[in-house]
């Protein structure tokens, strides 16, 4: 019942529309041929003198801009064929020919006038169709409104689906929650001149809710990985710090078993026991001072850079070194070329970096025959006026698989390893400016070696 009403009114509304349009032409038509009889009149009631065929264009474009190029030609030839039978009853020619070409051409020249407003009328209805094809067809909400009064003058298909006849309360352009749609709209608005001349305003509201909620996705994301950063972060620091001290206590639980070895001997005193006391104490003391620069590390965006002797500082890890080596059955030894060799460092990191590689060459060549277990540290300046420290061994090398990852954190080759210890070593080298390298050792062996930039450089 409720469909066949629907249709029922359809049909009613446009057959009203129909007759609408009806009317409306019969009275363009009506009042074009009046045009053309009061024309006609006047022309010949002032003789024909003042030619008043021009005027026969008005009732012309009238009918052929409000009713198309048909109408317009049924009147252009009816005005044509008026205005040849009234002006042959007052101006005779010598030859009918000659009216008749007259009137032809006259009729040829309306009907010239009649094509071209048809089709210009063409144009801008096409024009006007394309354009609100274009509108119409946006995913953008589209409308103009009165800017005095805000009466909505345009909607195109996408505002009247989403917000019907009434208009949501717009104010500043930005996004805006619409409480009806539950969705999110981008405003734009644009002042503009409507087509009767008054202020308009043309707004465009674009959905971006699907967009809102991707950014916060992304936000929420980059909140966790964040949080995850620094977790490894801080897994990374911890791991620093026990591998870190790790060398120290290490050396103290050495030098503790050896303090007990020799008061077991049954020797209370002796330069032994108090050279294993002194070294522990030295020791404990080296790891407390890691604690406290990877402290300051925290605190601060940088190492504490000071000139330094790299010689000297490759002497002291060597120190450092020198009773693991000897557990190990490995011989140490310092090749200085260039004593003067001066660079701007973090010495106890610098020393760290050169304890570290010291014992990994000193593990690699532990299970070697005793020939091949020798270990040498040297210094040198390069031909760009950089110091260069390289640990060199006589052991296996590096295995190929893992060269190009050596320095990469938790890349490691050592049975129970954290692969930490050479990658802590590369961001210390870098954050002083520096690079650190491997390279194999001649035909046997392997060499690792950092380079900083010198004083005089």
């Amino acid at each position: 019942m409720l469909l066949s009403g629907n249709r029922s009114l359809n049909a009613v509304a446009a057959l009203s529309g129909g007759e609408g349009r009806i009317a409306r032409s019969v009275l363009v038509l009506a009042a074009s041929f009046a045009l053309i009889a009061a024309i006609a009149a006047a022309d010949y009631l002032t003789g024909y003198d003042l030619r008043l065929a021009i005027l026969y264009l008005l009732p012309i474009a009238l009918a052929t801009w409000k009713l198309g190029g048909a109408a317009g030609a049924l009147v252009a030839l009816s005005a044509a064929l008026i205005w040849t039978v009234t002006f042959e009853s007052n101006h005779p020619y010598s030859h009918p020919f000659y009216l008749y070409w007259e009137g032809a051409i006259t009729g040829a020249s309306y009907l010239v006038i009649v094509v071209l407003l048809a089709r210009l009328r063409q144009a801008l209805e096409r024009s006007d169709e394309r354009f609100v094809t274009v509108l119409e067809g946006l995913r953008a909400a589209v409308e103009v409104e009165d800017a005095r009064t805000q009466a909505v003058l345009y909607a195109n298909r996408r505002f009247r689906e989403s917000f019907g006849a009434a208009a949501p309360l717009l104010r500043d352009d930005g996004e805006f929650w619409d409480e009806r749609t539950l969705r999110w709209y981008l405003l734009q608005s644009q002042p503009l001149r409507w087509i009767d001349g008054r202020p308009a305003l043309l707004r465009v509201l674009s959905d971006v809710t699907e967009a809102r909620r991707a950014r916060d996705l992304i936000e929420r994301h980059r909140e966790a990985a964040h949080r995850t950063s620094r977790l490894v972060a801080l897994g990374e620091f911890a791991s620093a710090i026990a591998h870190e001290l790790n060398q120290p206590l290490a050396a103290i639980a050495t030098y503790n078993n050896t303090c007990l070895k020799i008061l077991q001997s049954g020797a209370t005193d002796g330069p032994e026991v108090r050279e294993a006391m002194q070294k522990c104490r030295d020791q404990a003391k080296r790891a407390g001072a890691i604690i406290q620069r990877l402290r300051e590390i925290l605190r601060q965006p940088g190492p504490a850079f000071v000139e330094q002797d790299l010689s000297e500082v490759a002497r002291a890890a060597l120190q450092l070194a020198e009773g693991e080596a000897l557990e190990a059955g490995v011989s140490l030894e310092l090749a200085a070329r260039s004593p003067g060799a001066r660079a701007r460092v973090d010495r106890l990191l610098i020393e760290q970096v050169a304890l570290n590689l010291l014992r990994n060459v000193i593990e690699a060549v532990r299970p070697l025959a005793p020939e091949h277990r020798r270990v040498s540290v040297e210094t040198a300046v390069d031909a760009e006026g950089r110091v260069i420290l390289a640990v060199s061994d006589s052991g296996d090398g590096v295995p190929a698989e893992v060269r190009e990852r050596l320095f990469d954190a938790f890349v490691t080759t050592k049975p129970g390893g954290l692969g930490l210890g050479l990658s802590i070593c590369r961001s210390v080298i870098e954050a002083h400016g520096g690079a650190i390298r491997y390279e194999a050792n001649g035909a046997r062996g392997a060499r690792f070696a950092f380079a900083l930039p010198g004083t005089g450089s």
